[in-house]
């Protein structure tokens, strides 16, 4: 007697097979198109780390840059300080002194008082005699810490 079903039975067993190995096709193909969960991990930390390791470098720049733009502007309110002393004979009470209109030549030594580069303005303090000081408090805006920027500073300015 024939089997029943025995025909079919083999279909239905070369179409389970087929089935088993076109998944291993997809999910082999599958692996092949995209990143794991591990691999988007260490390229997600490498990327952290570049990025901290320039932030911190550009960071440094800055604040250097910050700084040497202050001297930079204490030199010159310094220069515009000894522009307004040869026109008036004496030293300017205050900064903004620069900025107002000379009633012998019609004009100011300055069109502006800059401020530093934290957004403050610059100290001006008379000495005695034809010395003065500006001082910039730098960028944590503080009288007498580290971040003080003063004019004339100790690498020579004093002497002129």
């Amino acid at each position: 007697t024939p089997r029943r079903g025995g025909r079919n039975r083999r279909v239905r067993t070369r179409d389970a097979a087929a089935r088993v190995v076109q998944g291993a096709d997809d999910r082999e193909h599958a692996m092949q198109r995209g990143f794991t969960l591990v691999e988007l991990m260490v390229v997600i930390v490498i990327l952290g780390g570049l990025i901290g390791i320039v932030g911190l470098n550009v960071m440094g720049q800055q604040r250097q840059a910050d700084e040497d733009t202050a001297r930079i502007q204490m030199a010159n309110l310094a220069t515009a300080v000894r522009v307004w002393t040869i026109r008036h004979r004496r030293l300017p009470d205050r900064l903004e002194q620069l900025i107002e209109t000379d009633p012998g030549t019609g004009e100011a030594v300055l069109e502006a008082l800059p401020p530093d580069p934290w957004g403050t303005p610059y100290e001006y303090e008379r000495l005695g005699g034809i010395r003065f000081r500006i001082v910039s408090y730098g960028s944590d805006r503080l009288e007498g810490t580290e971040h003080d920027i003063e004019w004339p500073d100790a690498v020579g300015e004093a002497s002129r």
